[in-house]
């Protein structure tokens, strides 16, 4: 198992403790270098604040959780603290019930990687199609490079085609 990955049968454990949304990484396999172990708590540590802020709908604990000059790589929104503030009080506004659970994570020196799961209701128009009122979930791979304890820099693959795909299997129900 590579560093900081969860098994199996931790994360049923972690299930079985009451649903928690997310699984702690495991200590390096070598854990004769304090730095890496380190820089690994690190990293899990402001995923989970993240999570959690995500989960809040929460931006205020946003500036201890990203640069100010934050990089997004996704294309799909601006750099910058103050604009990821931005978007993500849009996510929460066009979903008020957006929640977001790690279904795995890899940390291994200054780069956090998690497999995540979003689940919210369509209660806005979404690419054209108006709300159905329906729940939808889409998954991400994430990848942040951490720079002094917050993440400076974001890459990540959003399954958009299963949204669109949801939402429209959705509104054919709706009519």
């Amino acid at each position: 198992m590579g560093v900081g990955m969860t098994n199996r049968r931790e994360i049923l454990a972690l299930g079985a403790l009451g649903g928690l949304a997310f699984a702690v990484a495991a200590p390096p396999s070598n854990a004769a270098d304090p730095t890496a172990s380190n820089a690994e708590a690190i990293g899990s540590a402001i995923l989970d604040k993240y999570v959690a802020a995500i989960n809040a709908h929460d931006t205020s604990s946003f500036p201890e959780i990203f640069t100010e000059s934050y990089i997004q790589h996704s294309g799909r929104s601006s750099s910058g603290l103050a604009a990821t503030i931005e978007l993500f009080k849009g996510v929460f506004a066009a979903t008020p019930d957006h929640q977001m659970k790690v279904d795995e994570r890899i940390i291994a020196g200054d780069k956090v990687v998690a497999r995540t799961t979003h689940s919210a209701t369509h209660t806005h128009t979404f690419r054209g199609i108006p709300p159905t009122g329906e729940h939808f979930t889409y998954r991400t791979i994430d990848i942040w490079r951490v720079e002094n304890g917050k993440f400076a820099e974001h890459w990540d693959l959003t399954d958009a085609a299963e949204v669109l795909r949801q939402i429209a299997e959705n509104k054919s129900k709706v009519r």
